[in-house]
Order: C-alpha cells, then structure tokens, then sequence
C-alpha cells in the first residue's frame, strides 16, 4: 500500500490519460464526432505504425531533435552566462535589462521574416526561433534566482569570512539552482514550440512540416501522429530537466557539508 501511494499521482495521471483516449475511442466508434475532424487513437496508432515501417517518422523526428538540441542548448548557455552576470553584476542589469525585456514583449512571430532575410528558409531559421523563444526564459530566471538569494545568507558568509568568489558558488549559485531549473522547464517547452512554429512555415522536413502538409491535405490522422510525438517529446524531455534538477537539489543542499 505504501508503494501505491507513494506513485499516487503518476497512477492517476495514466488512469486519467487511458480513460480521456478510451472516451475519444467510443465517441467515434458511436457517431457522436466526426472523425474526419478529429480522427481516432487506432488510426493514429495505425499511422505511427506505418511511418515507422516506411521510415518516416526517423527522419522527420531526426531534423526537429537535431534543431532542437541546437537551438535549445545554445539558448542554455548563453541564458544561464548572461544570466548569472546580470544577477551578479548590478551595471550589467543595468545595461542589458531594457534590451532583455523589449525582447520578451517583442512577438516572435514578427522575427521570423527577419530571419529568413538573413538566415533564409530551412534550418538555420528554425534553430533561430528556437534559441529566441527559450533564451529570454533561461536568463530571466537565472538572474532572478541570483538576485533574489536572501542577504542574510550573504552576511552570515561573510561574517566567517567568504571571498566574492566563495559567496557566488558557495551561497549565491546553489540558492539560484531552484528558479535556473523553472527556466529550464518552461524553455524545453518554448524550444520545442519554436521548432514546431518554425518547421509549419518554413522547412521542408520535419515533425512541424509533417503537421503542416498533412493538414493541407486534411490527413488528420497523420497530422495528429506528429502532433502525438512533439507532445511525447515535450513530456520527456520536462521530465529529464526534472530528474536533473533533483540531483541539482542534492548538490545545492549538500554543497555545504
């Protein structure tokens, strides 16, 4: 019993899950939608089947990983730099924080003509997007996070004499773990909205390309099996940031011992 409930929330998240594709299921099955509109989780299962017999899937889910570990890594390292150096360092806010934030409340969409002026169609403009939509998140929370460490930490530190250096890795840095960790998650789902958004308009491969030519030919069936695996991506990858961000926790707590 004590097992069951300590997997409490992940056994109701399948259950709810299996009873949400089971309804779906039936109301086709009974007529009562239309599945030429919304299709069905056999047809969909159906169409996986098949593009990953014809290969399909592979090369399509190998371009949108490949755009996203670019754009998302780079957006990573260069959020969490900046980031680090704004929280840190009070003349860098200062300088970069109208630019960061003119470029949070700027659409994203509008960037993207910009773009494919300069980068042109196809793959150098997906990872563009991609690093834009998940870089603002990473260093807002990152700053944040150093920002917000509580001064009596910083006193007590120095109080026991702590150099600068002592007090960015030994107290500011494993204090900020828990918010650089938030941007991280919310910039997985960014990034992976940025591939997608991107692929619809301008790329020939692709899971984005893959919904946007199949909703043209209203395939909803195939169009929704790409939409199943972006989803399923997305869910995986948040959940990997997860199990990182719980060894991150171990080190944060544990770095003083």
């Amino acid at each position: 019993m004590s097992l069951i409930r300590g997997y409490a929330a992940l056994i109701l998240g399948i259950l709810s899950f299996i009873i949400i594709l089971a309804v779906w299921e039936l109301s086709v099955y009974l007529d009562l939608i239309n599945p030429f509109f919304v299709s069905n989780p056999t047809a969909i299962l159906v169409v996986l089947k098949e593009q990953i017999i014809t290969g399909e899937l592979f090369d399509n889910l190998s371009v949108s990983l490949v755009e996203f570990a670019v754009g998302y890594g780079a957006a990573i390292i260069v959020g969490l730099l900046l980031g680090l150096l704004i929280g840190w360092y009070k003349v860098m806010d200062y300088a970069l924080d109208p630019f960061i934030w003119t470029l949070y409340a700027a659409p994203s969409i509008a960037f993207y003509p910009i773009f494919i002026v300069i980068l042109g169609l196809g793959k150098p403009t997906v990872i563009a997007i991609t690093f834009k939509l998940a870089v603002v998140l990473i260093l807002v929370n990152t700053a944040a996070g150093i920002k917000n460490v509580d001064p009596s930490l910083i006193r007590v530190a120095r109080s026991f004499g702590a150099r600068r250096f002592d007090l960015f890795f030994k107290v500011a840095l494993p204090a900020s773990v828990p918010l650089m960790m938030a941007g991280l998650r919310l910039g997985v789902g960014r990034a992976f909205m940025g591939v997608v958004a991107a692929e619809l308009f301008g790329s020939a491969a692709g899971l984005g390309a893959s919904i946007s030519y199949y909703g043209g030919l209203l395939k909803t069936s195939n169009m929704l099996a790409s939409l199943v695996v972006v989803t399923a991506l997305g869910v995986l990858m948040t959940t990997i940031i997860s199990i990182i961000e719980g060894h991150f926790d171990s080190w944060r707590t544990g770095i003083g011992k």
